[in-house]
């Protein structure tokens, strides 16, 4: 009854409507529009143009004027306009203000429900380099060579724009000036799998540009040897299409020293070996990629096919004394050569987009590899004969994997749910000519379906957000062709989570709590038996448990400093341990098993002041401590030493708009899981320099100036204690030189599937 008297009212009621058009016919968008009364100038009604320079204002009964107006152009009157006006030309406005300058500082560190986000784009980190540089200055994240940690999470799940990097050499290719920011995610929700302790969010920043682009980069460095990095990204665009692609190629090459001393206490015995080797590792990666996305409006499709081959020889000489009881026995002198041939296919497609309410996204991945290793040895002792033998190992690895995830407005916030689903087959043969190698055929399928939900709401001045996730797995194992009950296995997961966020005065503040899961890497299952040396073999286990964690944290950010205190027990913790070969008195067996339950107490502060103008200093430091007993020798010790970290960078803004970069970081010495690890503290040097408005770019890097990183550590088990020297050639010098042409990004919004599983292989 109501919808046709406001109809009929509506109705009676005309509007005003004209096209704004500055002095040469230009539509005017955005221009203010205001009806006031003639008597008072009050207002009456008001609107902005659209982007034709169209309005339409509804008129009124009074007597009324209408006044337009826009920066930079004279106010426009139309005293009693009609209902269409038409044409209304704008005029310059005869003066204008001056140049103002509005300067100011956010904090570097943002923190949000999961973790922390640092912008990169318009702040000086833009100028670091590289990806992967950029991550090592990150709050809460420690980077030794390519290996990125996140304190206390240990290695991230690392995305760039949805799509997870499942090489680190990517982190290498995307330059620091196409990042937007980056999300630090020390607390995963339910969306992520319940394996996966950290996460490391990469946003580019937004693509531009139609039509042909490609961006080339080229690393020449020193590392003892010398070495080349080539890669070139190419990108055509065209309305909704975008064609994108890749070439990579890497030849690199290094000289790896270890020297380690093993103590054995067998129960008649005690066997010391002093070894000393040396490696040459050469390892050239050819890479490519190709793929295409398609943009209809709200809708979003893409897919890419991407394939590596990455042969690699190790070639390595060691020298072993053994002395059993404190009295010399023999010399071991180890020859060998190792080839591998890995290669990897792999295919993903992506569609996002927006029905109604709801976002939805999904991900389909097919993944195949190839990873075949071919070992030639020739071991020569003094009170034993000659051993010279051949081993082979054969890996195949075969997934696929779709999730489906979609998000819509609940109550105050978002409700996000979805599934998952992968499908795993994976064989392992490993094969020898000698009698004293076992061979072994081994072959898992393994198949988990995930079901997740998760929901952040927002009240006043908090925040909270609670999610859960389900898992199931049923892993079947075959050995020699037969399906093994015993070592087949079925999981039920959990993995709930918890955040809250909430403001005391200045200080935002967030408490979480997750629950993960860590299963076996597929060579942890293997019950294969491989040979080290004739008094030393290693072995997988099948039988081993998946690791559960509680973490329970808590953030506080205030101005530029950002501080993060977490407790996590864990429960089956792997770890390898040394035990007597059954039957041979002198041989041990190496195998991984679960460890009882214990606990791991963490701090970790990181201050990034903004004040200084031309210098840029970030100072981080955190500690760990662990509660974790250990069975030596038929004594209990305890391995709770604090292990803490510093890390001191700058950022200094130089004459000619170069930057420099002057890096500190050290290590304490302390324990972590069975190991006592010695200090170490290096310097890294960077100089960066753009030009012709980030057409061209250079940058010199020295990595570990005084030559100082070493890993030098002692590992304890029931039967035995190692203490490991390994020496790099750590000191890095290094020059990459980048070029875009009508640079303009992939438009590619993927996220992957099977991502967690990827990385078990």
């Amino acid at each position: 009854m109501l919808c046709p008297y406001f109809n009929t009212l509506f109705a009676a009621l005309p509007s005003y409507t004209g096209i704004v058009k500055d002095e040469v016919g230009s539509p005017v968008e955005f221009a203010n529009v205001t009806l006031l009364a003639r008597n008072d100038s009050t207002f009456v009604d008001g609107t902005v143009t659209d982007q034709t320079g169209k309005f339409a204002i509804l008129s009124k009964e009074i007597p009324v004027f209408l006044k337009i107006s826009f920066m930079g152009y004279e106010d426009k009157i139309i005293d009693n306009p009609e209902e269409n006006l038409g044409d209304i030309i704008l005029a310059p406005a005869p003066y204008t203000l001056g140049e103002v300058v509005v300067k100011g500082s956010r904090p570097m560190a943002k923190l949000k429900g999961d973790g922390v986000q640092v912008p990169i784009s318009e702040t000086y980190l833009a100028n670091t380099g590289t990806a992967l540089e950029v991550l090592g200055k990150m709050p809460f994240v420690t980077k030794n060579g390519s290996d990125i940690e996140v304190l206390g999470k240990g290695t991230p799940l690392i995305y760039i724009n949805g799509r997870q990097v499942r090489d680190m050499s990517e982190l290498d290719q995307l330059a620091s000036t196409q990042i937007k920011n980056v999300d630090v995610v020390t607390n995963p929700g339910a969306r992520y799998a319940s394996n996966v302790n950290s996460v490391i969010r990469i946003t580019t920043v937004a693509p531009v540009g139609e039509g042909f682009s490609f961006n080339d980069r080229t690393t020449i460095g020193y590392k003892h040897y010398a070495y080349l990095f080539e890669q070139v990204n190419f990108n055509w665009r065209k309305n909704g299409f975008d064609l994108f692609g890749m070439l990579n190629y890497e030849n690199y090459r290094e000289r790896p020293r270890v020297s380690n001393i093993t103590t054995q206490y067998f129960k008649s015995d005690i066997v010391r070996q002093n070894s000393f080797g040396k490696d040459f590792a050469k390892y050239p990666i050819y890479q490519g990629k190709i793929g295409l996305n398609y943009t209809a409006t709200s809708h979003y499709f893409g897919f890419y096919y991407d394939f590596s081959f990455k042969p690699s020889t190790l070639t390595g000489n060691s020298l072993t004394d053994r002395y059993v009881n404190d009295v010399f026995s023999e010399t071991l002198e180890n020859i060998s050569e190792t080839n591998r041939y890995d290669r990897q296919h792999l295919v993903s497609a992506y569609y996002s987009g927006k029905i109604g309410n709801f976002s939805l996204s999904a991900n389909f991945d097919a993944l195949w590899q190839n990873n075949d290793s071919h070992s030639a040895e020739n071991e020569v002792s003094s009170a034993n004969e000659e051993r010279k033998f051949l081993t082979f190992n054969d890996v195949c690895n075969r997934l696929l994997a779709g999730n489906i995830t979609a998000s819509t407005p609940l109550w105050k916030g978002e409700l996000r749910f979805g599934t998952e689903i992968n499908n795993i087959r994976r064989t392992d043969k490993y094969t020898g000519n000698a009698d004293f190698i076992s061979d072994s055929d081994i072959k898992i399928d393994e198949t988990t379906s995930a079901l997740f939900a998760e929901t952040d709401q927002t009240f006043g001045i908090v925040s909270a957000g609670v999610g859960i996730r389900w898992e199931y797995t049923d892993s079947k194992y075959w050995q020699e062709g037969k399906l093994s009950d015993d070592q087949s296995r079925r999981y039920h997961n959990l993995a709930p989570s918890a955040n809250l966020s909430f403001p005391i005065g200045n200080v935002r503040t967030n408490l979480s709590y997750m629950r993960k899961t860590t299963r076996p890497a597929f060579a942890q299952l293997s019950s294969a038996v491989k040979y080290i040396d004739r008094y030393r073999y290693e072995s997988g286990n099948p039988n081993l448990k998946p690791i559960y964690r509680d973490y329970v944290s808590a953030s506080v950010s205030w101005k530029d400093l950002v501080v993060e205190v977490e407790y996590y027990s864990t429960k089956n913790y792997f770890m390898w341990q040394t035990s007597e070969y059954p039957g041979v008195d002198d041989v041990t067996m190496l195998t991984m098993v679960n460890m009882p339950r214990f606990n791991t107490y963490g701090a970790y502060l990181n201050y990034s002041p903004t004040f200084f103008g031309l210098w840029h200093p970030s100072f981080m430091t955190g500690i760990d401590i662990q509660d974790f007993k250990l069975t030596h020798a038929d004594k209990i010790i305890n391995l709770n030493k604090p292990l803490g970290i510093f890390r001191f960078n700058n950022a200094i803004h130089l004459p000619w708009d170069m930057w420099l970069n002057v890096d500190f970081s050290a290590r304490t010495s302390g324990n972590g899981d069975n190991f006592y690890m010695k200090s170490y503290w290096q310097c890294n040097l960077g100089l960066y320099k753009s030009f012709a408005h980030d057409t061209w770019s250079v940058k010199l890097q020295l990595n570990d100036v005084f030559d100082t990183w070493r890993q030098d550590i002692i590992s304890y088990d029931a039967l035995s204690s190692m203490t490991v020297k390994k020496i790099f050639d750590t000191r890095d010098l290094s020059l990459t030189i980048r070029y875009n042409f009508n640079s303009a990004r992939s438009r590619y919004k993927g996220r992957g599937a099977g991502n967690s599983d990827k990385n078990r292989f």
